[in-house]
């Protein structure tokens, strides 16, 4: 019971705890200069952004497809991917990968356990990301501002999630073997062999020869996209003219820990103190790093529901119809194509 209310609050915390940044930010800052400072935008370079997030999801769906040994067609992923990500403007605490592997499971026939388990292991790329970020930033000496207990955290739960990989790729099978004998002595719990088979099978897909570099070389491209995608929204604002090459990429980390720990729906309050925080040790004040917040929030939002509207008209589902009628596949080796 406790930990059933435990669920139910922590968005309701998480939310508040948004709010209460938002509100803390606009008690601080004037919103005439911040509306005046919107107004002198430059418009193309805010619509290369937009171009560039929506490259950055379909970068990240194709690496999802190879991490997933190309077992389901590419389009039906791209669109679960980006139903995901869709649903994350709306959904709080991560809800947005639920509906991606809701959304892998209705369009490609993959089961939930090896949809979860590929997904798991795509999301390890971004938070080595996040890491080879801080790596950067500290290297510039752009560090401050933030305190080790989130990237100590962050870099705790890689090592376990890799660590668990790394098991399940040289001990798979003798905990296959342990677990027949355990259920063996428990009636009713073979199902369990069927799902440990799925995230062992799809973990061993990155033994096949040259796919691991092949990931590191996109994720880097990825990376680059992601850096270019934070200048063009800085570059859309006159003020920001002059920055060093270092803020692009101190603004990239401080948005990718936002999203990784988003308190409400879209990352609201979380990126707009994020934002201010990474713009600070250029002298960027708070009026200023909020516009650019909002501009650079205004093109992902767009990015993601023009993709969102785009994957909905092509499969025909919405986040809402995903959780009804989803099915897990009783074999532990889904078919090819749906």
């Amino acid at each position: 019971m406790a930990r059933g209310w435990g669920r139910t609050l922590r968005p309701w915390i998480a939310g508040l705890a948004g709010l209460l940044i938002l509100a803390v930010i606009g008690r601080q800052v004037s919103w005439i200069r911040i509306l005046d400072l919107l107004a002198s935008t430059r418009l193309p370079w805010l619509g290369a952004a937009l171009l560039l997030a929506i490259l950055g999801v379909s970068m990240r769906a194709f690496r999802l497809w190879l991490v997933l040994g190309r077992a389901a067609p590419f389009p039906g992923i791209w669109r679960s991917v980006c139903l995901g990500y869709f649903s994350s403007l709306f959904l709080p605490m991560g809800g947005g990968e639920v509906v991606k592997v809701a959304a892998m499971n209705r369009q490609t026939g993959l089961s939930l356990v090896r949809a979860g388990t590929a997904l798991t292991m795509d999301r390890l790329f971004d938070v080595a990301t996040v890491l080879a970020l801080a790596g950067s930033v500290a290297g510039h000496g752009l560090l401050q501002g933030l305190r080790a207990g989130p990237l100590l955290l962050l870099s705790l739960g890689a090592a376990m999630l890799l660590a668990l990989l790394i098991l399940l790729l040289v001990s798979g099978d003798s905990l296959r073997a342990w677990l027949l004998r355990w259920s063996s002595h428990h009636p009713g719990r073979h199902a369990w062999i069927e799902r440990f088979d799925e995230a062992h099978g799809q973990a061993a897909v990155l033994r096949r020869p040259g796919l691991a570099p092949g990931l590191v070389l996109l994720q880097a491209c990825i990376l680059a996209v992601d850096v270019t995608a934070a200048g063009c929204a800085l570059r859309a604002f006159p003020f920001a003219q002059g920055l060093p090459a270092a803020a692009p990429l101190r603004l990239a980390f401080f948005v990718m820990l936002a999203f990784g720990l988003p308190l409400l729906p879209g990352g609201f309050g979380s990126h707009q103190a994020a934002t201010i925080l990474a713009l600070a040790p250029f002298g960027i004040g708070t009026e200023k790093a909020l516009a650019v917040s909002l501009a650079g929030e205004a093109t992902h939002f767009a990015a993601l529901i023009l993709l969102g509207l785009a994957a909905i008209h092509g499969s025909g589902l919405t986040p809402l119809r995903l959780f009804r009628g989803a099915k897990v596949l009783d074999s532990p080796h889904p078919p090819e194509a749906p």
